[in-house]
């Protein structure tokens, strides 16, 4: 017969383990997020983490990166653009690191903040800048502007949002407003 505190404890190990293992097997090349449509991996979302937060870096208020924009990102692509667009999307954020290279002699994410900053401004040449490329910067400047603008963070911390318009006054006096003068002369 079995002793009951070691069938416990066998059976807190087995459950402990079914927990653990799943986890330790699960490859970690996927985004952070499922996403249907998008093909992306943990690498590529990584790199879009850190344009982003040159878009938008920390100040006084939390950045782009900090407020996870690029998941927005990925997800708007995902959900709201066809097959097209995704795949231009794709290979536009593939072609960073070898602008970066071009402009700069190193890759984007070994670029100090400034040189982030001048080589997102290069990408807004269309004449000089592959087409792909320059989609890739035209939606995530798009997408990263309006997922910080509608972040929880700026929605009630910066600028507040008001679900319904402040309430009229009637009796708020008519006399401090400044009335037009009206001639009697005609």
């Amino acid at each position: 017969m079995m002793n009951r505190r070691v069938a416990i404890k066998n059976l807190v190990m087995l459950m402990t383990g079914a927990a653990i293992i799943p986890h330790h097997l699960r490859s970690n090349t996927g985004p952070s997020i499922r996403l249907s449509d998008l093909p992306i991996n943990a690498s590529q979302e990584a790199q879009l983490a850190e344009i982003v937060d040159a878009l938008i870096p920390t100040t006084d208020t939390p950045g782009a990166k900090d407020l996870n924009v690029h998941l927005f990102v990925l997800m708007m692509i995902n959900d709201c653009y066809d097959e097209a667009d995704q795949a231009v999307f794709i290979q536009g954020l593939d072609q960073v690191d070898s602008f970066a290279l071009k402009h700069s002699g190193k890759s984007f994410t070994h670029c100090d903040q400034t040189e982030r900053v001048e080589l997102l401004g290069k990408m807004k040449s269309k004449a000089t800048t592959p087409i792909e490329l320059w989609s890739f910067n035209r939606l995530m400047r798009l997408r990263t502007i309006e997922g910080y603008r509608e972040s929880e963070y700026v929605m009630t911390h910066i600028l507040p949002h008001q679900m319904i318009p402040p309430s009229y006054d009637g009796y708020y006096p008519a006399s401090n407003t400044p009335q037009p003068e009206v001639s009697t002369h005609g």
